[in-house]
């Protein structure tokens, strides 16, 4: 949609997305998930040390925070991105053997991220 400004130039109006609260708490709940995945990698010491699992897992969590930026800012990149990133997740535990039952969650939480799209907006 084009519009004009006060001098006569035309300018684009960008539709805002009104971001839903319960979406912005989940946004804030898994970015301090992130920050405490990081964390506990560094703070167990295991039998044998990977040195690849922790420089893998930190960039699927920064991966992640990508993702959840897209899904904060309300664009459609965002939470259709979110779920290859929690697959990978999940693929990159299952290699290195270190799954946890409860990482199955991203799953739940890619599927409530998608529940949102229709309400956001495409990027330019």
């Amino acid at each position: 949609m084009q519009i004009k400004d006060e001098l006569g130039y035309k300018k684009r109006s960008r539709k805002k997305s009104r971001r839903p609260l319960d979406l912005s708490i989940v946004c804030v709940i898994v970015v301090l998930l992130g920050f405490y995945s990081i964390i506990d990698m560094f703070m167990h010491v295991y039998e044998r040390v990977y040195t690849l699992y922790p420089a893998l897992n930190a960039l699927v969590v920064v991966f992640s925070f990508v993702s959840l930026s897209g899904i904060w800012s309300m664009e459609k990149w965002g939470p259709i991105s979110f779920p290859f990133v929690v697959v990978l997740k999940l693929l990159i535990d299952l290699i290195f053997g270190k799954f946890v039952v409860w990482y199955l969650l991203g799953l739940v939480l890619a599927i409530y991220f998608l529940r949102f799209l229709p309400k956001m907006r495409n990027s330019e």
